[in-house]
């Protein structure tokens, strides 16, 4: 079942394009191109169509789409971010003066509910692949379990940006009136639909995939891992708990802590042991495939002709700069995530016997993360085929600390919070936290210092600055760029994109923005 090189149908699956809904709904019905009606016939069709939602992950490969969701979306409006004064749009996300004209956060609607359609057209049209033997029925009820998965997630995306106001989808678009003007999900609606999508499909995931072609499809403990975040954004933690629990469980038999720290990054080693769930990019460029991103171009130093679009915020630096070993030293994760004028910080393009001051300005801080490449890995440097983490098994330790700490208990390992963040410390080469720690200390320190050192990048940070609850504080006392413009009631959520209005002007926007 190799799915990561199959030819996408997109003909088949068309372009559900919600900005506005009458661009899909509007177009003229080629008699050349593939219907469901002919086309869902065999284990190769159900392949296809899955694959193209997995496409949908990228999210597309224009310029610089992937990094638009990826950095921009998930990182400008956090504290770990300093931009350049150069896209309009993405200095608007990170400055908070976007509005629902925004052509990112527009861009990203659209190619969610893209995915959510194709999604949807896997989900209605393999059931009528014919049951020719047990391995295609089998197929058949796996494949129908990733779709829903990636449509939850999709969704997931959707609810922490834009909030539940939005409309649901549950089947492939018919071209009926109706679909022109959807309703917007009543409170809770969403909610529900997440957490049921995520609970059922567990049970029908593999729990590991065993070929290299296949590592990278989705698995019942991504399906956990997803809903655990979701339970952490909406305070649930009793609940987040559980589904972490299901993975750390799986401790040393399908997950584990990578020895080393960088190799989650660096391209060479995907979906290893921490990996829980990523983004896949394969590289591939024969033909018409452009199978990478643009990321490492948008971060590096314009010396090597990147772009610099973004650059570690002072507070990020600071914190990183304090991450050290008992002995003094930078830790590993510090000096694979920030550059920093010391021997062991070595990028790729460090001729011999030359360091930071042979190619950086003085006073100026950029990102390691991300900006990586190794002769052989792709033709051109600017060409990155790393995969993008979504949730790793560090993320995981994290969370569940947090969950722990939370009601001040040990787990049925006897292990507490503190013994779960020294699973990553100790990874990481820092000295081990100390008993005893008050709960609000505990709590303090996996935000300030844990959790920014070890997920710095990977668009965690916003998100948990929402759910925590502090975000208007924490970005006044970090001096986020232009913080004065924040509003916590208004800029907590993206707009709905104005284009929905044009046909749905009833629907309600979302706090502070217009339509």
């Amino acid at each position: 079942m190799k799915i990561k090189n199959i030819i996408l149908y997109t003909a088949l699956l068309g372009s559900m394009s919600l900005s506005s809904c009458a661009d899909f709904l509007n177009e003229d019905i080629n008699p050349n191109e593939l219907s469901p009606s002919i086309f869902w016939k065999n284990e190769q069709d159900i392949l296809k169509g899955l694959t193209s939602v997995y496409a949908a992950l990228q999210p597309n490969m224009e310029w610089a789409i992937p990094y638009e969701r990826y950095i921009v979306i998930d990182n400008y409006r956090s504290d770990e971010i300093k931009y350049r004064d150069d896209v309009t749009s993405w200095m608007d996300i990170a400055s908070f003066n976007n509005d629902q004209n925004n052509s990112v956060t527009r861009g990203e609607w659209t190619n969610l509910y893209k995915g959510i359609n194709y999604a949807n057209q896997c989900i209605d049209n393999i059931p009528n692949v014919p049951d020719t033997d047990d391995d295609v029925k089998a197929l058949k009820t796996q494949a129908i379990a990733e779709a829903r998965f990636l449509r939850a997630y999709f969704y997931y995306r959707l609810y922490i940006n834009f909030g539940e106001k939005i409309p649901i989808y549950k089947t492939q678009i018919k071209g009926e009136d109706s679909e022109f003007y959807p309703e917007q999900a009543k409170e809770g609606e969403l909610v529900q639909f997440i957490e049921t999508e995520l609970s059922e499909i567990q049970a029908n995931l593999p729990e590991k995939y065993d070929t290299e072609e296949e590592k990278g499809r989705a698995t019942r403990y991504a399906a956990a891992a997803i809903l655990g975040k979701f339970y952490m954004f909406r305070h649930e933690l009793a609940k987040a708990e559980t589904e972490f629990k299901k993975i750390i469980d799986q401790e040393n038999t399908l997950f584990k802590l990578t020895e080393n720290w960088n190799d989650n990054f660096d391209g060479l080693h995907k979906n290893n042991t921490e990996s829980i769930f990523e983004v896949q990019f394969t590289g591939n460029t024969t033909g018409d495939h452009s199978e990478y991103n643009y990321i490492t171009l948008h971060l590096a130093t314009d010396v090597i002709g990147g772009y610099e679009e973004a650059y570690p915020s002072d507070w990020i630096y600071e914190v990183l700069s304090n991450d050290k070993t008992s002995e003094g030293n930078y830790s590993v994760r510090t000096l694979n995530t920030i550059m920093i004028d010391v021997p062991g910080c070595q990028p790729w393009y460090y001729e011999s016997g030359k360091g930071y001051s042979d190619y950086h300005k003085g006073g100026k801080k950029y990102w390691r993360k991300f900006v990586t490449w190794k002769e052989g890995m792709s033709p051109y440097w600017d060409m990155s085929f790393f995969n993008i983490p979504i949730v790793r098994y560090a993320d995981v330790l994290l969370l569940y600390a947090e969950c722990l700490n939370d009601r001040g208990a040990t787990d049925d390992k006897g292990k507490s919070a503190i013994d779960y963040i020294n699973d990553v410390r100790r990874r990481a080469g820092v000295p081990e936290l100390e008993a005893p720690m008050g709960k609000d200390e505990i709590l303090k320190h996996l935000q300030d210092v844990e959790r920014p050192c070890e997920l710095a990048l990977e668009g965690s940070r916003w998100y948990d600055l929402v759910r925590w609850g502090i975000t208007e504080q924490t970005l006044k006392d970090h001096n986020k760029q232009l913080v004065e413009n924040y509003v916590d009631t208004k800029h907590k959520l993206f707009p709905i994109p104005h284009q929905e209005f044009l046909l749905n002007p009833d629907w309600e926007q979302n706090p502070n923005f217009g339509k």
